[in-house]
């Protein structure tokens, strides 16, 4: 039994487990400040976002050292298994960043704002414009002056307002409009864009068909836009130069993701800016030609409950308890032995430790999670991953297993797509394990037998 004594045990001693039960919304990012937040960094390993920082030339005391003479575009990927914890992190990343002594931070978040089962560079491209132009106007007061807006209200006129199929649609983002022109009418305007792109519209397919066709005049015109602005950011002491983050393009799928940061890598870095992209970990390991086009990427690693050998990891089992009690408190249990069992299960995985503490309280008998529920979730969430596995594929997860540290030789399409599907993790020190859940499942069971291993 692992004893985490760093917890906030008596604001939570009066919770019920319905109350508890509602802590478990494991699908969003916790916000900067969140009580339920709990630091991990010392249970991922190698892992400090400080070398983020560092490659933003932001050092230690917060300070961003940026010489007149810095590029002006550089693309930075921040990958890792999803539900790893990227987002809150990035919102805390982002958080961090916006400061005056630091950068001006401009944050999306795709899931929210678009159809990630439908993007395109596109719909990005736009969604951030209009987030800027947002940002700018009704956050923080800054008046671009008109020049500067005079080429994208001229993109918008000359391209999209004439096309015989949007011409609807200009009619209303107009409509009640007292000036077409300036800061707030193009905020208004891009916000519009993104809206229609974003509900699925009719006008969904030509406004990208715009976009594309004519792209080159965009790109300089967004590119206008970002630096007059800085400017602005830098007199107004609001910070040094302008920095976007963009989340949920790592939920992007087996098909969609190459497409979006390799097939259509030249429109994204057309644009002369700072971002920072989420990308799908298994993105890493296909065969493309991301290191081209983007910094060396920023991985977020698996937080370690076991090493190698499968040995107990107690320090950074304490961290993952201490997440499982900031939400179910511990007299919610029958020993603290059932939360370590299914901290084990979990695999280092915040969201499946999360999943799995839901789903052992819908098993639970009255008011407490005992072994036996524990034990039920972990039958019934590692059922739910079996449907992403193929008979053949339990071999190869069990000679991965027996040979962590070589998975070079096994970076083939399969085992891509199994990181895809969590079924295999990848921890720092670029290690590989079965998702300890899959380990319960019959199929791996005869595999590992079959090696005489066990």
């Amino acid at each position: 039994m692992i004893d985490c004594r760093n917890r906030e045990n008596q604001q939570n001693q009066h919770i019920s487990i319905w109350e508890a039960k509602n802590r478990l919304t494991y699908n969003e990012p916790l916000q900067p400040g969140d009580p339920l937040f709990v630091e991990t960094s010392s249970a991922r390993g190698d892992f400090s976002l400080k070398r983020l920082y560092r490659e933003l030339n932001v050092d230690n005391q917060g300070m961003a050292h940026i010489a007149p003479a810095a590029p002006l575009k550089e693309y930075i990927l921040f990958t890792g298994h999803r539900g790893c914890g990227k987002s809150t992190e990035l919102l805390r990343t982002a958080d961090y960043l916006h400061h005056p002594d630091r950068y001006y931070v401009i944050h999306l978040d795709c899931l929210e704002r678009l159809d990630i089962n439908n993007l395109k560079y596109s719909d990005v491209l736009l969604a951030l414009a209009a987030a800027l132009l947002k940002q700018l106007e009704k956050e923080d007061g800054i008046i671009i002056d008109q020049v500067f807006l005079t080429r994208l209200e001229n993109w918008f006129k000359e391209r999209v307002e004439v096309h015989s199929d949007l011409k609807e649609f200009a009619a209303e983002v107009k409509a009640g409009a007292k000036v077409q022109t300036g800061l707030p009418w193009l905020g208004k305007l891009f916000m519009e864009l993104t809206n229609k792109i974003n509900i699925g519209s009719s006008y969904r397919e030509e406004l990208r068909l715009v976009v594309r066709n004519n792209f080159t005049e965009f790109a300089e015109a967004f590119n206008q836009l970002i630096r007059a602005g800085e400017e602005k950011i830098r007199a107004a002491g609001k910070g040094k130069r302008i920095l976007f983050t963009v989340d949920g393009t790592d939920r992007l799928d087996q098909e969609d993701a190459p497409k979006f940061f390799v097939e259509d890598v030249h429109q994204l870095t057309q644009i002369n800016g700072l971002f920072i992209y989420c990308a799908p970990i298994h993105l890493l390991h296909q065969d493309n030609c991301l290191s081209a086009s983007f910094c060396q990427p920023f991985r977020l690693p698996m937080l370690k409950v076991r090493d190698r050998d499968g040995e107990d990891l107690v320090e950074n089992m304490a961290v993952m308890q201490e997440m499982a009690l900031r939400r179910v408190p511990e007299q919610l249990f029958d020993t603290l032995d059932t939360v370590d069992y299914l901290v084990r299960y979990s695999g280092g995985h915040p969201r499946d430790l999360l999943r799995l503490l839901n789903v052992a309280i819908n098993y639970a008998d009255e008011e407490r999670i005992d072994q036996v529920a524990a034990e039920k979730a972990v039958k019934q969430v590692a059922n739910e991953y079996r449907r992403f596995i193929n008979t053949e594929d339990y071999t190869r997860l069990v000679q991965i297993d027996l040979h962590p540290d070589a998975p070079d030789d096994f970076t083939d399409e399969q085992s891509n797509l199994m990181l895809y599907n969590l079924i295999l993790l990848e921890y720092n020190d670029y290690f590989w394990k079965s998702h300890p859940l899959i380990t319960t499942l019959p199929g791996y069971q005869t595999a590992i037998q079959a090696t005489g291993c066990v």
